[in-house]
């Protein structure tokens, strides 16, 4: 049994321990209450400086918290501190002023507070246009409400962003339905997820028959899926484009569609598919697939044209040949007056005919663009004395008076072209001889404007003859154009002169005008820009000589099927004192060199048995690649100049040929 000694000593124990217990819990709640405070102190902190407005309310509506934001956005003018502990019931009242439905701000506050149920996102809309979005949180703790939270966000600038977006989106819908072009959304996997009317009207599918489903399984065909496929590809890897698909319609009709295709974003930038515009150009491939076939009918028509041109090239020129080169031997041998005066007729006649027969080519080279022009140097006062003394002989016929003006300022050497100019002049001048029985036929030449580097000259031909109606003037350049029935007759001609001469002025970039009164006469006016060329490089600086002797002994080989044409070129070619051995075809003609060396060949192009071309092919692969071979041929056009030069030839000649030319031509590869 205790002793009461030890009975005091353990209560005074108890009490020691007691108010030590007592003393740790002191220093235990104030070390709580210190840690609370610092929380709160950040959660207010934290709170104050939130973007949001922010108000904390207890279970009795006493404001526990709240922020500037908010303040501001109420149009609160105090501290926040100062409103920590304030009544908040009749808020509503007071800040349903701010919204567009005053009342049912009030009414929905008031069903928040009595459901305390979480709402998030709620949208509020202000008389002054802004947009508020409000989340209520009722605070549970413990299982007991002890009061609610409120934030209020301004959206009213995403509002309007995204409000603008919608009207823009749904102009633009309105915009492609209202063009006829059909929308088309899907997602990664190909399949459809939106389609607007148009679409379906293009396609003669309804929305629910398409959505959910491969676009390129139920549109295209095995090969077209092949294109889709690869476009879908490129819009997962960003790419835009538009290309051409053909399609099936639910109808089973054929349609073509232009496709502008685009990789479709969410609004985080995510792709979540493509998107296309169609247009239906079914139409339009129509017409491209028959203006193809009418270009191709053309090309053919074009080049049965040519052949044709060709064949009666080679078929006109091959006895032409044979006028102009035995009437010009025949001129060379002793002739009675009577027999020189019918053998010059014939020649005349002739070169009338040779005249119509270039006409009609020179007019399908130009139509076909296959002529060219020239940009060489030569001597404008010389091609005109040159040309003055080729007429001089007709003109003086016809009892006329040939004038001839040349400015003397005249640049020794301007670049162009020479032959084309020649002719364009010779045309001129001819039908002014031809329309003029009596008084003088002038051709001027000026100069308008001169630098150093170009001049610009004009010249006139100007007649005294019947001149022309004031109506037909217009219609002069028109091809097969001529004033009458009885000018045709009288005068002859295949009307395509003139409008040869103004589609050669237009090829060199110069202008020709005319001016005419009827029974008073004619002047062309001709008005050409040119530059001014070098006198080192004038072509008569590098012209070849003449030598007769250098054509002594040299051995021709001479390929040609025409008896006549081979009499002419071995008159010609005897008497300059070259060896000519005959051949009638290019079989022959290749056996022949196979055996022999010749300095030359003069080759035919149509020939039996083997024609020029092929047998110039062969020489060249099998015999000499460096043997000049030179076309004498009756074909005139370019394209077949192109193919003598593709073959192997180094020249071009054309029936009827001139002994002169024939004669340079020679010595030119000679040397």
């Amino acid at each position: 049994m205790p002793t009461k000694k030890n009975l005091l000593e353990d209560i005074q124990k108890e009490r020691i321990a007691r108010l030590e217990a007592e003393e740790c819990f002191k220093e235990s709640k104030i070390h709580d209450h210190a840690e609370l405070s610092r929380n709160i102190a950040r959660f207010s902190n934290l709170i104050s400086n939130m973007q949001e407005g922010i108000l904390v309310e207890d279970e009795n509506r006493l404001i526990v918290l709240t922020n500037e934001r908010f303040c501001a956005m109420f149009g609160i003018p105090v501290d926040p501190a100062m409103l920590i502990g304030a009544d908040c019931s009749g808020s509503a009242e007071q800040s349903k002023h701010f919204f567009t439905d005053p009342e049912g701000f009030v009414a929905k506050i008031d069903n928040l507070l009595n459901q305390k149920q979480k709402v998030i996102g709620e949208v509020l809309y202000l008389k002054d246009g802004r947009t508020y979005l409000r989340d209520y949180v009722p605070i549970i703790i413990e299982g007991s409400y002890r009061g609610h939270y409120w934030k209020y966000a301004d959206i009213t600038n995403q509002k309007r962003f995204e409000d603008a977006l919608k009207r823009s989106e749904e102009k633009y819908r309105l915009l492609i339905e209202n063009m006829n072009l059909g929308l088309l959304e899907v997602d990664l996997a190909g399949k459809i997820i939106y389609a607007n009317q148009s679409f379906c009207n293009l396609s003669g599918f309804g929305r629910d028959e398409i959505y959910g489903k491969i676009g390129e399984n139920i549109f295209t065909n095995a090969e077209n899926r092949k294109l889709v496929r690869k476009k879908t590809a490129s819009r997962h890897e960003g790419i835009l484009d538009a290309y051409e698909l053909e399609i099936t319609t639910k109808q089973g009709l054929k349609k073509w569609w232009m496709i502008s295709g685009a990789p479709l974003f969410d609004q985080e930038g995510i792709q979540i598919g493509s998107i296309g515009i169609h247009l239906d150009i079914t139409e339009q491939k129509q017409l491209e697939f028959t203006l193809r076939e009418a270009k191709q009918m053309a090309e053919e028509t074009a080049k049965a044209k040519e052949i044709f041109l060709a064949n009666m090239s080679h078929e006109i020129r091959t006895p032409m040949n044979a006028i102009f080169g035995l009437s010009n031997q025949m001129l060379k041998s002793h002739l009675d007056s009577k027999q020189r005066s019918f053998l010059e007729s014939i020649f005349g006649a002739a070169e009338n005919l040779l005249v119509v027969i270039n006409d009609i080519l020179d007019f399908s080279k130009i139509e076909s663009g296959n002529l060219d022009i020239e940009a060489i140097n030569f001597s404008l006062p010389k091609l005109l004395k040159q040309i003055s003394g080729i007429l001089t002989n007709k003109i003086e016929e016809k009892g006329l008076q040939l004038i001839l003006q040349i400015d003397d300022s005249i640049a020794p050497v301007l670049v162009g072209d020479p032959f084309r100019l020649n002719q364009i002049l010779l045309n001129l001048i001819s039908n002014s001889i031809k329309f003029t029985d009596h008084g003088s036929i002038s051709l001027i030449c000026n100069v308008e404007e001169s630098d150093d580097k170009q001049q610009s000259i004009k010249l006139m031909v100007t007649d005294t003859g019947i001149g022309i109606d004031k109506s037909f003037v217009e219609k002069i350049f028109h091809k097969f154009s001529q004033e009458s029935a009885d000018v045709a007759r009288k005068y002859g001609g295949t009307g395509l002169g003139m409008a040869i001469t103004k589609q050669l002025v237009d090829l060199m970039d110069g202008q020709i005008s005319i001016e005419s009164e009827k029974n008073k006469g004619t002047q062309t006016t001709l008005s050409f820009t040119l530059p001014i060329g070098k006198q080192a490089e004038s072509p008569e600086h590098s012209k070849p000589v003449f030598n007769q002797a250098k054509l002594v002994n040299k051995k021709i080989l001479l390929v040609e099927d025409n008896k006549v044409n081979r009499l002419i070129a071995n008159t010609i070619l005897s008497q300059y004192g070259i060896e000519v051995t005959e051949a009638i075809n290019g079989e022959l003609a290749v056996e022949i060199l196979r055996k022999s060396s010749f300095d030359i060949v003069l080759m035919d192009i149509q020939m039996p048995v083997m024609d020029g071309i092929t047998a110039t092919i062969m020489i060249r692969k099998e015999i000499n690649t460096t043997l000049p071979i030179i076309a004498l041929t009756a074909h005139a056009l370019q394209s077949e100049q192109q193919r003598c030069r593709e073959a192997g030839m180094n020249d071009f000649l054309s029936k009827p040929f001139n002994e002169v030319k024939l004669l340079e031509t020679i010595l030119k590869h000679l040397d």
